[in-house]
């Protein structure tokens, strides 16, 4: 295992740490909303990150535009998804050639991930945590049905659970996976739970002839 702190070139310069691990597989992981102090160096991604690395994935947390060393200004969503779409594209090219690729974010980041996934080749699965309903078009996450990941805080007033387990029921996904803890938004003493259940829930797709 070896992390490196990386460039990835898209519509602007965006700052990212790369840890490789298997080249089958790598997660391109999607901080909260920069306009409330989100970047790489939250906790829940930090979370996210340690599950996925202990499984075996490649990873790769970046910050959107605008947000510490990264290039540009905020893109209200449309320029995040193209930040997103370019850190796939750095990612894939440290995995093999049919690698898997799956997008994990949290809050914002979860929304991004969810645009950006109609648009991402061999597309593994999807990881959101707290995805942000109230403030958010979740259309594309309504008729996704590749395998997804949920995960929610109890009394997160973000988002809320009653409509996590609703949006839950309703996606078409056959392989989908849920995880409510007891916790705000913030998941601040919760960070293992996150990992845990990926490190439980979440598998190393198996190697290509």
């Amino acid at each position: 295992m070896s992390t490196k702190r990386v460039t990835i070139q898209g519509e602007h310069a965006l700052e990212g740490i790369l840890t490789n691990n298997s080249k089958r597989a790598g997660v391109a992981i999607c901080h909260p909303n920069p306009l409330y102090g989100g970047d790489m160096d939250n906790n829940v991604v930090h979370a996210i990150e340690q599950g996925f690395s202990a499984k075996g994935f490649t990873t790769l947390k970046f910050n959107f535009r605008g947000v510490g060393e990264s290039k540009g200004f905020h893109g209200e969503g449309v320029g995040e998804v193209q930040d997103l779409l370019a850190a796939v594209r750095f990612l894939r090219r440290e995995l093999d050639d049919s690698a898997s690729v799956v997008l994990a974010g949290y809050s914002f980041g979860a929304w991004i991930c969810s645009m950006a996934a109609p648009k991402v080749e061999n597309l593994d699965s999807l990881l959101l945590v707290s995805f942000p309903f109230p403030y958010s078009e979740y259309k594309d996450l309504r008729r996704y049905e590749g395998r997804i990941y949920l995960i929610g805080g109890e009394n997160d007033d973000i988002s809320p659970v009653n409509t996590l387990l609703e949006v839950y029921k309703e996606i078409p996904a056959v392989h989908k996976f849920l995880k409510v803890i007891p916790t705000n938004h913030f998941y601040w003493g919760k960070e293992q739970e996150i990992t845990d259940f990926i490190k439980e829930q979440v598998e190393l797709p198996v190697e290509k002839d």
